[in-house]
């Protein structure tokens, strides 16, 4: 299904745009683990860790065509899922009004979530050229 979805260039972007909402998806459910349990924010070198793995799966099994530079987008498109999956949540998961320290970390876990975004498409995409060029090698 996805070696379907990803013979295009239109199909390759349909993949990032979705891919791009999980990532905004990831980083809001970062923000409310973080806001209920504090421990997460002691151990954010292990959320990050995570993260980039999380985020580097899907960009290994789904960007092996020749629309490489698709990928670019997803350093677009991922600030851009987090803004709207946190309006998204504002509305499910409210927090206090007056919370100064919920913004903070809304900020914190949103460029955690970014930097997790950008170290897993640059893992993803970086495996995924090792492989190819082995591959040429090898034939």
């Amino acid at each position: 299904m996805i070696k379907k979805w990803n013979g295009t260039l239109f199909g390759t972007l349909g993949l990032t745009v979705l891919l791009s909402f999980l990532h905004g998806a990831g980083g809001e459910l970062l923000f409310l683990s973080a806001y209920k349990y504090s421990a997460i924010v002691e151990s954010l070198g292990l959320a990050v860790a995570v993260l980039t793995i999380f985020y580097a799966l899907p960009v290994f099994a789904c960007f092996r065509t020749k629309y490489w530079a698709v990928l670019a987008f997803l350093f677009v498109l991922s600030p851009l899922g987090s803004l709207l999956f946190f309006f998204i949540g504002g509305l499910f998961f409210s927090v206090a009004e007056d919370d100064l320290g919920a913004g903070i970390l809304w900020f914190i876990t949103t460029g955690i979530n970014l930097v997790s975004v950008v170290l897993g498409t640059l893992l993803g995409g970086l495996t995924n050229l090792m492989l190819h060029s082995r591959r040429m090698l090898n034939s």
